[in-house]
């Protein structure tokens, strides 16, 4: 499909066909990412930051990675500290 960059205030813009915007599941307002790589722009929905996490926090349980780094409760030596 070809289109037309148009000037939008300072900068530029090309319309989306509502087709591809609805296949990709962006609205109006939506957030995204933009990168331009090999001579291409790339445009792709921002990731979760916390994305995979559940996944990962599961696979170290199951491999027994999970272990407290500190007790429930310190020491008075160690509050004393604080």
């Amino acid at each position: 499909m070809l289109a037309k960059i148009s000037q939008v205030g300072t900068s530029v813009g090309i319309i989306i066909p509502r087709f591809i915007a609805s296949e990709g599941g962006f609205t109006k307002g939506s957030s995204v990412n933009i990168e331009f790589s090999n001579n291409q722009i790339i445009i792709s929905k921002p990731r979760n930051k916390r994305e995979g996490w559940a996944e990962a926090f599961a696979k170290y349980a199951k491999e027994g990675e999970d272990a407290k780094l500190l007790p429930d409760c310190l020491d008075s030596e160690a509050i004393d500290m604080i």
